[in-house]
């Protein structure tokens, strides 16, 4: 049972550990940022207790002001123990920094070197990341291949002959591929959840389906009742398209807002800098840097955050100002920093200087972030393009052949009509899937399940192209073989 109980605790360590190592190259920004301010160790961890966007560190920030309040330890004794708990990243940051402080040598060069290091790591994990997404990718196509290629194999080996009914005794070959597809996005979807993590809210999933789902009900009823037979799949498209629509451009307004909002922050946070430089006052610099016109979607926040200084409102009313526009962990973080800076009277030129620098920093390595996924929305259009356009003309085509070659005219209409049957199934199965994948891609590049309805729409697009093509015999292997 002591085993037992050890090894839960340890590894509910390991799991702590590894969430304070995400917020730590933020926490070791501000603890050198306000050190260069002038403050001590103390005074750092009574800043971090207030810093709710960093939870975990602010939790252990709290754990070590208990002990130097309430049992009067000494605050250097408290954050050497940190590490003395076990090995952490955090902890062997905070005795470092006790160490620099003890032997008198240079403390803030020393919190440079590790904030410099924390972000090197921090490029690494994002470049890391791109590498799991792309065995995710591989993968997912690898899968898709295979299951066409088992379709091909298992018709061209249990039928009777090229356009006939399975045998009796076999399993039509169709419905693996009506049923794997779909299941297979569906598997991916839930495995790309943990991969990429986005900083825009997902839209709510409610109102997701409210929008969406009674077009999908009305389609499948036409489809169900065969009111329009021939038209059956568009009509299905048509309102896989629109349950999307809605959601797509939602997500796009944010996600352009969250866009323009990165891009702002660092420049404001440089301009605040370089005002410095020529003497303004902290606020004064705030309020030149953000009465700017080119933010985009972040105009009204910028303003908005000049306008309030102008009026003399605490800085602490316009960061919340600012958290209720958004929820972009990056932005909050800027302008927390900031803030915090400013109203402790640290707004001095090296400690401005250095969170611009770092602000700039972190916009790099998100965007190259991005530049590095976007090649795999191209190779998601290519997959179901090609994967989707070759299984609808493999079924038409091994059934169009064997209908082609019957003689008796009224077997020769059996076969058309089941031929017919068999198209509209793959056919509703390559629409489901083309949908599902688009959410998919989203997931994957921009870290949201709701970025993907936008390619959701574009892949549709692109089976519905698919099916008119082969239904209107424009490339059929059939007619090429008379």
């Amino acid at each position: 049972m002591s085993f037992l109980k050890n090894s839960g605790q340890k590894d509910k360590q390991k799991k702590t550990d590894k969430k304070i190592d995400a917020e730590l190259p933020f926490f070791i920004t501000i603890v050198t940022l306000l050190a260069t301010s002038g403050f001590g160790p103390y005074s750092i961890f009574i800043k971090i207790k207030d810093m709710e966007l960093l939870p975990n560190v602010r939790l252990e920030a709290m754990k070590i002001l208990k002990k130097i309040d309430i049992l009067g330890m000494d605050p250097l004794t408290v954050m050497t123990e940190v590490k003395d708990k076990g090995q952490s990243n955090f902890g062997e940051f905070l005795s470092g920094y006790v160490s620099a402080i003890q032997s008198g040598g240079d403390v803030v060069n020393y919190l440079k070197t590790k904030m410099n290091s924390a972000f090197e790591i921090y490029e690494s994990a994002q470049k890391g990341l791109v590498e799991k997404v792309k065995a995710l990718v591989d993968t997912y196509m690898t899968m898709q291949i295979v299951i066409l290629a088992v379709y091909i194999i298992i018709t061209a080996t249990t039928t009777g002959g090229i356009g006939t009914p399975p045998l009796e005794t076999d399993i039509d070959p169709l419905y693996l591929v009506i049923v794997m597809p779909p299941l297979v996005s569906g598997l991916f979807l839930f495995l790309a959840k943990s991969v990429n993590k986005s900083k825009i809210e997902e839209i709510d999933v409610k109102k997701v389906i409210m929008f969406g789902i009674p077009g999908i009900v009305a389609a499948v009823a036409i489809m169900f009742l065969k009111i329009i037979p021939d038209y059956s799949l568009y009509i299905l498209g048509g309102a896989l398209i629109t349950s999307a629509l809605w959601p797509a451009l939602k997500f796009q307004n944010k996600y352009k807002f969250s866009l323009d909002a990165e891009a702002a922050s660092a420049i404001i946070l440089r301009d605040v800098a370089e005002a410095r430089k020529a003497g303004l006052g902290p606020e004064k610099c705030v309020i030149r840097a953000t009465k700017r016109k080119d933010f985009g979607l972040f105009n009204k926040v910028a303003n908005g955050i000049s306008n309030k200084l102008e009026w003399g409102m605490t800085l602490d009313d316009i960061f919340q100002f600012i958290k209720k526009e958004t929820t972009d962990f990056q932005i909050l973080i800027n302008f927390r920093v900031l803030f915090e800076i400013i109203s402790s009277g640290g707004g001095n030129v090296n400690t401005l200087d250095t969170l611009a620098g770092i602000s700039e920093k972190i916009r790099n390595i998100e965007k190259s972030k991005r530049e590095m996924l976007k090649p795999y929305v191209l190779v998601g259009f290519i997959l179901i393009g090609i994967t989707g356009f070759t299984t609808l003309l493999v079924i038409d085509s091994l059934t169009g052949l064997g209908t082609n070659l019957e003689t008796d005219a009224a077997k020769k209409s059996a076969l058309q009509l089941e031929s017919n049957s068999r198209f509209e199934l793959l056919g509703i199965a390559i629409l489901v899937q083309s949908w599902l994948s688009g959410l998919f891609l989203g997931k994957i590049t921009t870290g949201s399940y709701s970025a993907g309805f936008r390619y959701s729409i574009t892949l549709v697009i692109i089976s519905i192209g698919a099916i008119v093509i082969i239904q209107s015999k424009i490339f059929s292997v059939s007619s090429i073989f008379g």
